[in-house]
């Protein structure tokens, strides 16, 4: 029980202190308001407990594939979100835009507590009951609360060092393939309700990082990892990370490159 609680908060939980991590490696930097975090995350458990009690209405929605199409459409939400905070961060930086950024810094904040949180929420709900496991279930919520925080703070170190140390966008690069991850796991969703053609995978680098390991976890948690995708899988994430690297880092206007150069030449 112990061990399962720990797995399963790390599994669920790890990416909301991630995303938190990201967000406050770059708050000093867009001048987001930290109040905007703070309500984001309090929408977020509102979300949560709301879908708590209404899961079993939505997942027999659409011939019992409710839920998988409800969360894969919050990741294509969350991965929206994600492109419009970054590309705003390329424009001009003035009161109405830290606003408008930190106001999708709250969103994306609050999705993702409402997605990753749900499912722990019905785990440690269902066994609380059971007084046999009351210890073990909250010994596991601290060390599991414990390793979530020590890794975003990690991270949040980490993203500071490379931005100051490398690249100056590092932060927001990272976001932008912790977004396009979650096009692999919308993939699996649609996956197991047959929505899209399955097919075979393609290779298994489960011999250099296994998927069920500390390292897998953490890295399915940030980039959406998965050690043995398909085809489709590939073609989806490439298709994201191009669309995403296209409309953030891009210029705004690209077409001013071409107007720059008819007046050099």
């Amino acid at each position: 029980m112990l061990i399962n609680t720990v797995l399963l908060f790390l599994s669920n939980s790890l990416v909301i202190f991630m995303v938190l991590a990201l967000l406050l490696s770059i708050k000093n930097k867009l001048q987001l308001c930290g109040i905007t975090l703070i309500c984001g995350a309090l929408v977020g458990v509102s979300f949560m407990s709301l879908l708590w009690l209404y899961i079993d209405e939505i997942s027999q929605l659409f011939d019992d594939t409710g839920l998988e199409w409800f969360y894969a459409c919050i990741h294509i939400l969350v991965y929206i979100l994600i492109l419009h905070f970054i590309h705003h961060s390329n424009t001009s930086v003035n009161i109405a835009n830290n606003n408008k950024q930190s106001w999708y810094a709250g969103a994306i904040l609050a999705f993702v507590i409402m997605l990753q949180g749900t499912n722990f929420l019905i785990y440690f709900v269902g066994y609380w009951s059971q007084t046999d496991v009351a210890n073990a279930l909250f010994i596991g919520v601290v060390l599991g609360t414990g390793i979530c925080i020590s890794i975003s703070i990690l991270l949040y170190f980490f993203c500071i060092f490379l931005n100051e140390r490398f690249y100056g966008r590092s932060t927001e690069v990272i976001f932008i393939l912790f977004a396009c991850g979650l096009f692999n796991k919308t993939s699996d969703l649609l996956l197991q309700i047959d929505f899209l053609p399955s097919s075979h995978m393609i290779f298994d680098v489960n011999f250099i990082v296994r998927e069920k390991s500390e390292l897998g976890h953490f890295l399915k948690a940030l980039f959406g990892y998965d050690a043995s995708p398909t085809l489709l899988q590939i073609g989806l994430y490439l298709s994201a990370l191009l669309i995403a690297f296209f409309w953030c880092l891009f210029p705004e206007k690209p077409w001013r490159f071409t107007r720059v150069k008819q007046v050099i030449s």
